[in-house]
């Protein structure tokens, strides 16, 4: 008899302890794979934002927000590269602002912040049903906002060599306009995950 009674099931045991270690390691896999980027709007600030429609149609704006963006991977000793990178700021899918963040290096499970903060004006092809949505938020006093990120990260592994990944994040931010009527009574910004 190759093996008796205990034997086997000691064997099944080992079998099924083999089969969820596996499956947990896939798991884990597939999971890191899909957070090896944290994009986050740590705080954010709109003080002005109105639209005059004379002679053109332009926003003026004065937007403040601070981004984290944290390295997530822990397995690639090299850490990553990041090129080209920029975030841009969007109303109504119009781009109304935008930051160039150029080439820049992040080590394992590192963050970088980055603080902007900018008032200005640009002109924007908005329709009339446009200007009405508009006037509508401007009546609420909240205004929908996205912040994107967008670049090229390279990290490097010492059996595949270069592994690049395009990134592009939105964050999607509802932000309440700061007037001297609410500023004492603004809540706390509550961080937004960009994904």
């Amino acid at each position: 008899m190759l093996c008796d009674k205990d034997c086997c099931r000691r064997f099944g045991i080992f079998v099924i302890i083999l089969v969820i270690v596996l499956f947990v390691c896939f798991i884990i896999a597939i999971f890191v794979s899909h957070v090896q980027q944290k994009i986050v709007i740590v705080n954010a600030n709109l003080s002005r934002f109105e639209i005059t429609t004379s002679p053109t149609t332009s926003l003026f704006f004065n937007l403040s927000f601070t981004m984290s963006i944290h390295n997530s991977l822990w397995y690639d000793v090299h850490g990553a590269k990041y090129q080209d990178m920029e975030i841009a700021c969007y109303y109504n899918t119009m781009e109304f602002d935008s930051i160039d963040l150029g080439n820049f290096g992040l080590d394992l499970m590192k963050t970088r912040i980055v603080n902007h903060s900018r008032s200005g004006n640009v002109t924007m092809n908005l329709t009339s049903n446009e200007v009405d949505a508009f006037k509508r938020s401007s009546e609420t006093g909240y205004f929908d906002i996205e912040i994107w990120l967008q670049g090229n990260r390279i990290f490097y592994n010492d059996y595949d060599g270069e592994q690049p990944t395009y990134l592009s994040y939105p964050c999607k931010l509802r932000l309440q306009l700061i007037t001297s009527q609410n500023s004492t009574t603004q809540g706390n910004f509550t961080p937004v995950k960009c994904y």
